[in-house]
């Protein structure tokens, strides 16, 4: 039986290839609904680019606009060098139509009805929505597992003091999220970055998927590996961070998870930060994976899948 998923994203390149990926899985994984939040874009225009993958990958589930900034109001910026403007350098889709709010009717309740239904969650920006949703309704999400894209623990990440990108961008939502009775999984950037997509790949299966979301993505692809090769010196490729962790859910047996104590540093030079400390394990974290296999079945299934339907 398909996997039942809950998906928040802040729908940058990367969010959009485990989102394209996982919508092209439907005998593993049965989208239930998705949520939006700020992080790679601002949270409308992530929204937007996340209705526009599903429904290109041929996936009705309806997608929430959720928190536009993190529990401590910093600022947002507004745009990210590996993801522009809109998220997707320049093929992100258009707001046309009108989404529905996470703070209204629902919407408010959405991600407590979710857990208490355990319906699985996959977190791949900030935890923004999740934080709040436990202020509302806290028991609905006591014990609940959901996967994480976060942490960087022996690499450093690209946001200031090292940390990864989503943490650095609401540390409070983690830190509340690890406080809460939540035991999230957290596939952090020391096993995300193990995972290469070449420029190579993505244009052979592009092509030969020959889907308009296929072009789409290979698109907007192109200037992610720009940034990869001025930030982590990887020429002609990619680290599909989002993707990696949303294959864990796919194929657990090729990752590694081990139970820790997690801390997270909320101020300072080191926000955002996420620390292993004594005590009992509030999280689980991937230590390992098997590189080349996620990379294989990233590939087929984000191409292959659809040629074979």
């Amino acid at each position: 039986m398909p996997l039942r998923l809950h998906i928040d994203t802040d729908c940058g390149v990367d969010d959009a290839l485990a989102l394209a990926m996982l919508a092209r899985s439907p005998d593993a994984v049965e989208i239930v609904s998705a949520s939006a939040v700020f992080g790679n874009t601002y949270v409308d225009q992530a929204a937007a680019n996340a209705r526009g993958v599903l429904r290109l990958a041929g996936c009705p589930a309806e997608v929430y606009i959720g928190a536009g900034s993190g529990v401590a109001r910093r600022r947002v910026e507004r745009m990210r060098p590996a993801h522009g403007v809109d998220g997707l350098n320049g093929a992100g889709f258009s707001q046309r139509w009108k989404l529905p709010e996470m703070d209204r009717g629902q919407g408010g309740s959405l991600l407590a009805f979710r857990a208490r239904a355990r319906v699985s969650g996959l977190f791949l920006g900030p935890l923004t929505n999740l934080a709040n949703g436990l202020l509302e309704d806290p028991t609905a999400f006591r014990d609940w597992r959901p996967t994480v894209m976060a942490g960087a623990f022996a690499v450093e990440g690209k946001a200031s003091g090292g940390a990864d990108f989503n943490t650095w961008s609401d540390a409070e939502a983690l830190a509340r999220v690890l406080e809460r009775g939540v035991r999230p999984r957290l596939v952090p950037l020391d096993v995300t970055s193990r995972v290469t997509l070449t420029s190579e790949a993505m244009g052979v299966g592009s092509r030969a998927c020959g889907t308009p979301l296929s072009a789409r993505l290979n698109k907007a692809v192109g200037p992610y590996m720009a940034f990869h090769r001025q930030a982590w010196g990887l020429e002609n490729g990619c680290h599909p961070h989002d993707a990696v962790a949303a294959v864990s859910l796919i194929a657990p047996e090729l990752y590694a998870f081990e139970p820790a104590r997690l801390r997270v540093v909320t101020d300072g030079t080191r926000l955002g930060r996420i620390e292993r400390v004594e005590g009992e394990p509030n999280a689980e974290v991937c230590v390992d994976v098997d590189a080349a296999a996620v990379e294989r079945m990233l590939l087929e299934r984000l191409f292959c899948a659809a040629v074979a339907a």
